[in-house]
């Protein structure tokens, strides 16, 4: 059996909100912010599922731009998992 959020007692869920028009919205958040303890491989599984529905999103570019503006070091969030974000905001600060 798999362990459930509660999503009232963790911040980073209960404050995530999907962008409007967003193919996220429908899907359960769990795939895009993961869980306390979830294995490493578990994790890049969830992760490439969350990527592949962020593939198809219509507003992909403008929740990317998003994901990359704020700090939130949580979840898959413009197709982009938190160390990818990190990196390409290192790579601006050289820029």
């Amino acid at each position: 059996m798999t362990e459930r959020i509660d999503i009232l007692r963790t911040p980073h869920i209960a404050t995530w909100t999907p962008p409007v028009g967003g193919a996220c919205a429908t899907e359960d958040r769990q795939l895009f912010l993961g869980r306390p303890g979830e294995p490493a491989v578990a994790a890049l599984a969830r992760e490439e599922e969350a990527k592949r529905v962020c593939a198809r999103c219509a507003v992909l570019l403008e929740c990317r731009a998003s994901a990359l503006a704020e700090a939130n070091p949580l979840g898959v969030r413009g197709g982009m998992t938190p160390s990818e974000r990190g990196a390409v905001r290192r790579r601006r600060a050289y820029h």
